[in-house]
């Protein structure tokens, strides 16, 4: 009984010393998509935007070593949903991607999701979800476009396209006449593929959406996540993320 009761005793010092080892020094695998100033790679291989920046800071000062990735987003997703990868950076807040991942307490970025359309198209929006044809609505596959539009998807049924790049093709070439998407993105990949001219918002906005830093929902991710968003709001009280935030012209939350 004796013998027993040090082993438990040993394996509780294990786990305890494993937990405060985890919010504290160790390796953190960030992975996401292009999101245009959020989270990116240059030509030189350098991860830019400021999802990385954020990242970066909250790792230093917890002593991390971070290693960054960009994938397809359904991929990147996936790798931090079954805990091969342990931060997702930029994904809006659902109910379903709730279950799969743990949110940090703040989103670091705002988006305006707003439809978008071929300059000289007789087309318009008058801000009703119905009146919008799902046959000629592109979407992009992964994104989410705010909880009304999401309630009514499955009746609209629109175009899904796979990559941002690809939905402005489509709408370029006339297979859709509506592409949904967010500004932030649209503006910077327009610029691009220089169809800047060839392209219009119109409003009124479909919604405003939140982008956030998520983790795995593992243990040590989730110790992570504790101690990153004290570090986060560090940041946000100091002004630093304001500057950063500035310096690459990404909207922050109130």
């Amino acid at each position: 009984m004796s013998q027993l009761k040090t082993i438990f005793s040993f394996v509780l010092l294990m786990l305890a010393t494993c937990v405060a080892t985890l919010a504290h020094a160790g390796q953190v695998l960030a992975v996401g998509t292009e999101f245009s100033n959020v989270f990116e790679r240059s030509p030189n291989g350098e991860f830019t935007g400021l999802g990385a920046d954020i990242i970066r800071a909250l790792a230093k000062q917890n002593g991390d070593e971070v290693k960054f990735e960009i994938y397809p987003w359904a991929r990147a997703q996936w790798m931090v949903e079954h805990e091969q990868a342990h931060i997702l950076i930029g994904p809006y807040k659902t109910a379903e991607r709730e279950a799969k991942y743990g949110f940090a307490k703040r989103a670091f970025y705002r988006d305006v999701m707003a439809l978008y359309i071929r300059k000289g198209s007789d087309v318009s929006w008058d801000g009703n979800y119905s009146s919008l044809p799902g046959p000629r609505l592109g979407v992009i596959n992964g994104w989410v476009y705010g909880q009304q539009f999401e309630s009514l998807r499955s009746g609209i049924k629109p175009v899904i396209a796979n990559t941002l790049t690809n939905g402005l093709n489509m709408l370029m070439a006339k297979r859709v006449d509506y592409l949904a998407t967010n500004m932030r993105n649209t503006e910077a990949t327009m610029k691009t593929l220089g169809i800047s001219n060839e392209m219009q918002m119109i409003e009124p906005f479909m919604d405003m959406q939140d982008g956030y830093l998520a983790y795995c929902k593992s243990i040590s991710c989730e110790q992570l996540r504790l101690r990153y968003d004290e570090l986060y709001e560090q940041l946000r009280d100091g002004g630093v993320l304001q500057l950063m935030a500035r310096k690459l012209g990404v909207r922050l939350p109130p």
